[in-house]
């Protein structure tokens, strides 16, 4: 999947997107789930290659998602070490119970959060939420804020 947001090109890999699909929010029972987004930035070109999957210290219900810092931390260290500094963290991903998600306020204090808290090796911070029927992807920076696109899937 290949799209343009602003100035930059941003590709997703097919695994993301299958990881992404196989946590949506079908059913009316299903909690948030959510992770890590890791890739490689090339200037104006990002590649999405790599989504952590929710693990069993995660905290989640239906309506929220809190990742476990310390096992995404060790995962961000781990990819980052073993393959020479170029698979990278470049955000969060979740998901909402709706057909076209849109960020709540909570999720505009995560991103602004972990853009102050983390060590990041660009000016930005991506976040994915995967709806039932779209992808909401913003970007933030203290800049620019969240410049939110919608992708059809």
């Amino acid at each position: 999947m290949i799209f343009k947001a602003g100035k930059y090109k941003i590709e997703i890999s097919e695994n993301v997107v299958d990881i992404f699909a196989k946590f949506k929010q079908i059913k009316r029972n299903a909690p948030e789930a959510g992770g890590i987004v890791l890739g490689q930035v090339k200037g104006k070109y990002i590649f999405v290659s790599k989504a952590t999957t929710p693990c069993f210290s995660d905290i989640f219900s239906r309506f929220s998602f809190i990742r476990d810092y310390n096992i995404a931390q060790l995962i961000v260290d781990y990819e980052f070490y073993n393959n020479n500094g170029h698979l990278i963290y470049l955000g969060e991903w979740h998901t909402h119970p709706e057909n076209t998600p849109s960020p709540s306020p909570q999720d505009f204090k995560m991103i602004k959060n972990q853009y102050r808290k983390n060590t990041l090796n660009e000016d930005y911070i991506l976040m994915f939420i995967i709806g039932i029927k779209t992808i909401y992807m913003g970007m933030y920076n203290e800049k620019s804020n969240i410049m939110g696109i919608l992708i059809e899937k």
